[in-house]
C-alpha cells in the first residue's frame, strides 16, 4: 500500500522541525563539505530564526511535507523580482523518503506557483558533487547552462545552474 503524505504550506508550528530535516539531509548529502562549515551556514541561514524570516517575506514560498505528524520534506521557492526569475531554491526530502515520489509532486506544486507568478521559467542551482539530485533534476526535464561558485564560509563548491522552461 502507497504511503499518504500531506503537503500544505510552512506554518510557524514548522520551523523547529525543518531545522531539524535540513541538519539531517545536509550532513547526509554534503558530506564532501566540511561538517563544521555546513552546521555554521545552517546555523546563519536556516535556524528557527531564520526560517521565521522566510515565512514573513512574501517573495518566498515554502511548503513543508508531513508523513502523519513528522516533517519529512520542505521546499522554498523565490520570486526574484529584481532578477525577473523564480527560483526553486531549496527542496530536502528526509533520505528515508527519497525515491518515494513526494520530489515530484513538491516539483508540480513550484512548476503552478511559477506559472500563477506569471513565470515561463523555473530556475535551480545543485552543487556539482551532487550527482543523485543533478540527475533526477534533468530526468524532470532541467537543462543546466551555468554554473558560479556556492559559499559557505571559506569553502566554495561548483554549483551548476539550471533551468525548466514551463508551458
Amino acid at each position: 500500500m502507497k504511503q499518504k503524505f500531506k503537503i500544505r504550506s510552512l506554518n510557524r508550528n514548522d520551523f523547529t522541525e525543518i531545522e531539524k530535516l535540513l541538519k539531517e539531509t545536509w550532513l547526509k548529502t554534503y558530506d564532501f563539505i566540511p561538517i563544521n562549515v555546513l552546521l555554521e551556514h545552517l546555523e546563519n541561514h536556516y535556524s528557527v530564526q531564520k526560517i521565521d524570516e522566510l515565512f514573513s517575506n512574501p517573495l518566498y514560498y515554502c511548503y513543508t511535507v508531513l508523513n502523519e505528524d513528522s516533517v519529512i520534506g520542505w521546499m522554498k521557492l523565490y520570486d526574484n523580482k529584481i532578477e525577473k526569475k523564480f527560483y526553486l531554491s531549496s527542496l530536502y526530502i528526509h533520505p528515508d523518503f527519497q525515491g518515494s515520489g513526494i520530489g515530484k509532486e513538491l516539483i508540480q506544486i513550484a512548476e503552478q506557483k511559477a506559472v500563477e507568478l506569471n513565470y515561463s521559467y523555473i530556475w535551480v542551482g545543485v552543487m556539482e558533487q551532487n550527482i543523485n539530485a543533478m540527475n533526477w533534476y534533468k530526468k524532470l526535464g532541467f537543462n543546466f547552462v551555468d554554473d558560479e561558485p556556492f559559499v559557505m564560509g571559506k569553502t566554495s563548491v561548483n554549483h551548476f545552474i539550471g533551468f525548466k522552461q514551463l508551458k
